[in-house]
């Protein structure tokens, strides 16, 4: 079903037409037309493009992990000079691109958004967009089109809804690890088990741009920077009580600014994120360890047994005692039966 293209690219037929025209919109083949050699949207030395068949990817969406997120093109260009694609129509899916080194730009919605290494965007489905590598320091990129079901709830996990869907990642190689894995799954015979597993391998890429992404400007990054100092102070602290006015001082802000920062990124008050913690690992003392209720509290610094188990039935749902024999009862019955 592959077929051998020139440069040593793979590329996998869509429907029998080949990449597409600039008149389908759709495809990395989608270049502007008359612009030559010197601007190109492929045929690059080292490509790597696949475009799937439709009937694959019609045949995907009956997949019960599929039906949610589907695959339909992806590739990777390395230091592409002349680089240059032009969609009027935009794409019929979603376009994830992202740059793992030197430069470019992309234009959509009336803007021009510069992109360097760690840049990533997501382009909505039928918006004209056009992209090209930076003529001095020509980028690296791979890109991915989607669609499903759920494609637009990937896309705005990934970046947002501000800025186009541009977003920042620091560390880029785990991402370039995760596309590797996405593009893997396209070497095989694209039967239900290999459309599957790129489709899970694709949530673990958009995943990874969501958990590894970093505000673009410097000032939200070192807020970003003060809530993490204040969320590792608490965890570092989680056996004593502490005050908020110790949590904004180990992350260098007054208490009003830091609880306003830590609302905004954590979704709750800095103290009530400590109430969390300490719950969470009482409950593993609970489950791991032979320690009494009140020695569990006094680890995580209750002076009070009683006001400790009712910290924990608010977070938990049950008593320290009840959470106990509920957790290791399970364990318990299977040990009986082996």
């Amino acid at each position: 079903m592959k077929k051998t293209g020139m440069r040593g690219r793979k590329v996998i037929p869509a429907g029998g037409a080949g990449k597409s025209s600039a008149g389908a919109g759709d495809g990395e083949g989608a270049g502007a037309g008359g612009v030559g050699r010197a601007r190109m949207a492929d045929g690059f030395p080292g490509e790597r493009l696949v475009i799937l068949p439709e009937a694959i990817v019609r045949r995907a969406g009956k997949l019960p992990v599929c039906r949610d997120i589907r695959v339909t093109h992806i590739g990777r260009f390395d230091r592409v000079l002349g680089h240059y694609v032009d969609r009027p129509a935009g794409c019929a899916g979603y376009v994830l691109i992202f740059v793992l080194d030197g430069r470019g730009s992309v234009r959509v919605g009336g803007s021009r958004l510069r992109l360097r290494r760690g840049h990533g965007i997501i382009l909505p489905p039928g918006r004209a967009h056009q992209y090209e590598a930076d003529a001095r320091e020509p980028w690296s990129v791979f890109w991915v089109h989607f669609t499903g079901e759920r494609a637009a709830d990937y896309a705005r996990a990934m970046a947002g809804v501000r800025d186009h869907g541009r977003f920042w990642v620091a560390d880029t190689a785990p991402v370039a690890e995760a596309f590797e894995e996405c593009y893997g799954h396209t070497q095989g015979a694209c039967a239900d088990a290999d459309m599957t597993g790129l489709a899970t391998a694709f949530m673990r890429l958009a995943g990874l741009c969501l958990t590894l992404r970093r505000p673009t400007s410097a000032r939200r990054r070192r807020a970003e920077e003060r809530v993490a100092r204040g969320v590792r102070f608490l965890r570092a602290n989680i056996g004593r009580r502490v005050s908020l006015g110790e949590v904004a001082r180990a992350a260098g802000a007054c208490v009003s600014h830091f609880c306003a920062l830590f609302r905004r990124q954590v979704n709750c008050a800095p103290l009530e994120f400590f109430a969390r913690l300490k719950m969470q690992r009482a409950a593993d003392l609970l489950a791991g360890t032979g320690a009494r209720v009140a020695e569990v509290a006094d680890a995580l610094g209750f002076d009070d047994p009683l006001y400790f188990s009712r910290c924990f039935r608010r977070q938990m749902g049950a008593s320290p005692a009840e959470w106990r024999r509920n957790t290791l009862r399970p364990h318990a019955g299977a040990r009986r039966r082996g």
